[in-house]
């Protein structure tokens, strides 16, 4: 008898974490201006072209050409410059906080700090940390974020994206 009380209640925790696990995973995929600031910036500081789904359509017509594909230029040049190829350029973020601020429904002000980190192999990365080869910056941007099909994109030339 003891022994059918202890399985029925495994399995009942059993299922309550599945039921828990299931709700934190749709909390997390709602759209906040948080989360698509983070999600830019990461790429913006990886170099991957992915930034511009997270661009407002309004920054990428005011400027002549592809904003990201110029900003990818302009950093490949910059490495090109230093005797490095693209790749030295990316960097890694770590120690990320945000701030929301909602101007209004579809507007918002996103303060994003963090740490950035030249990305390495991770193995020369674990070296660098131990015999302190590596400097790490710190990140702090105020960035306007609008909603745009139902989906936050950033405004208003971020980091140094749009050359001015």
């Amino acid at each position: 008898m003891v022994r059918g009380t202890k399985f029925l209640v495994f399995a009942m925790v059993i299922m309550l974490a599945f039921i828990l696990q299931a709700l934190l995973i749709i909390a997390d995929r709602r759209e906040i201006p948080a989360k698509a600031a983070i999600e830019f910036t990461k790429a913006y500081f990886n170099l991957d072209k992915s930034m511009a789904e997270r661009l407002c359509s309004a920054l990428s017509e005011e400027a002549e050409g592809d904003v990201v594909d110029d900003y990818l230029s302009r950093v490949a040049e910059e490495a090109r410059t230093m005797g490095f190829e693209l790749n030295y350029m990316k960097c890694t973020l770590s120690h990320i906080e945000t701030a929301t601020e909602m101007q209004d429904d579809n507007t918002a002000k996103v303060r994003i700090s963090a740490d950035r980190r030249r990305y390495l192999n991770p193995l020369f990365g674990i070296i660098a940390k131990l015999f302190f080869l590596t400097e790490t910056h710190k990140i702090d941007e105020t960035l306007t974020l609008v909603k745009e099909n139902d989906r936050w994109k950033v405004c208003e030339a971020p980091f140094s994206l749009v050359e001015l």
